[in-house]
Order: C-alpha cells, then structure tokens, then sequence
C-alpha cells in the first residue's frame, strides 16, 4: 500500500489501511510516495496486489487542466510514482483498489480526468467534506451519504440488497473514467463514488469513500479488501 510518510495523521492512517488488509489475509508492504517511478518494475515482480490510499490532490496538468484555485497541495514526485504504478498495474493486470485520492489515481492513470473542486463545480453538490477527525470516529450522521449502485457490479456484490451509507471527506472527485474503467456508484448529487473494471477484467476498483474506517461497523465493507487479496492470490499462483 502506498503512504505519505510526512502526513500528521500517518500512524492512524497506516494502522486503518494496514488492518483491514491483514484481516484479508494479505502481507502489507508499504510504499512511500517518493519512492522513485524506476524502481517499478522491480516492484511488481514482488508484489501481488495494490492498494492506493488517500491523501493530497493530484495536479491537474496531469489530465490536461489548468489549476482551479481550490486544489490544495500537490506534490509532483508522489503524483510521479502513484501515477506510474497504477499505469503499469492497469497495463499489466495487477489487482489495484484505490481509495478517496487512490481512486482519483487511478481514473487518472486510466486517461480519466477529475472535479477539481466539488463544491464550486457540480451544481446542487451535496456535502462531500468533513473534518478528518469527524470522519475517522464518528457514528453515521449529517457527514455520511446513500449512492446509488450498478446492478451487477463488484460493489453490487459487497453492498448486497442494502442502500449504501458511505461516509464522505473529499473536495475532488472522478469526472470521467478511461478506457478500463466505468463509474458504478454516484451520490444524489451525481458524483461519482466508485469506478471499477469490466468483471471479466482484472481487479481494479476505486472508492471515493473511506470503507477503511467502515468495516469493523459493518461487514460488507471489508469485501473490497477481501476481493483484493484475493485476486492478488490468484495473480501469485498463476505466476507460481
């Protein structure tokens, strides 16, 4: 899984994305975000799954905009290495799950492109951002939302007959997918929530969510991790 080692909040953080991946049966590596795009390919041959977690907004040159002045810090060397890794991941079927940032990396990535600033550029947007300790502790409340889901998809499959309540901490979000990947879920004001691949594709979902700080409440949510870890499994046995 890849992390900003100078977030302030990196122990919790580590610990929210790490533990739903053990419970999944994974042994976690992490990767820091500077690590160099050249170290790569030496990377996968190690590695049989991918997880992008959240953080910091990708720079819009990245999908050929100019900067809104809402988008807050952008760091080119993690935007650099996040960005080659979900690329090569894609290019070369390595199961990835992407989460909040994560999931706009991966739109990204896929030559997909971003709502640099929710607020001002989706009209009647609900709201989408809440304070980080309000999302990590509380209980479903005013700062969680319902979306709606595709019939048939992945998140289908976890979320079962339910209507999702996710919770929500973003300003950005996914405005239009790439060639492997298509929006499955979408908020009541039309943003989109979480994209994934064909299912006879390989692994590659993106949540716009934090199911991280979710499935310990309730179970469906550790589906994501689990399917990920499974299809990293999959991927290591076919290599033998």
């Amino acid at each position: 899984m890849t992390l900003e080692l100078d977030d302030p909040m990196l122990v919790k953080v580590e610990r929210n994305m790490r533990e739903p991946l053990v419970e999944a049966g994974a042994i976690v590596v992490a990767l820091p975000r500077d690590t160099p795009p050249d170290a790569i390919p030496d990377l996968l041959e190690d590695l049989d799954g991918i997880l992008l977690s959240g953080g910091e907004d990708v720079d819009p040159g990245h999908y050929g905009e100019e900067r809104h002045p809402k988008v807050n810090t952008v760091t080119p060397e993690h935007d650099a290495f996040e960005l080659a890794l979900a690329r090569a991941a894609l290019e070369q079927g390595v199961p990835i799950l992407g989460i909040c940032r994560g999931s706009q990396v991966l739109a990204v990535a896929d030559g997909g492109s971003l709502v640099q600033d929710v607020p001002s550029q989706v009209e009647g947007s609900g709201t989408h951002m809440v304070d980080w300790p309000t999302l990590a502790d509380a209980e479903p409340g005013d700062h969680w939302h319902r979306v709606s889901v595709e019939p048939g998809s992945r998140l289908a499959g976890w979320v079962g007959d339910g209507e999702p309540l996710i919770n929500s901490f973003h300003h950005q979000a996914v405005a239009r997918t790439g060639e492997r990947l298509r929006p499955v879920a979408f908020a009541e004001d039309g943003v989109v929530e979480a994209t994934e691949s064909a299912p006879d594709a390989p692994f590659a979902v993106g949540l716009q969510w934090h199911n991280e700080f979710m499935w310990r409440r309730d179970g469906r949510w550790l589906g994501p991790f689990r399917d990920l870890v499974d299809a990293a499994r999959r991927r290591a046995a076919a290599r033998g």
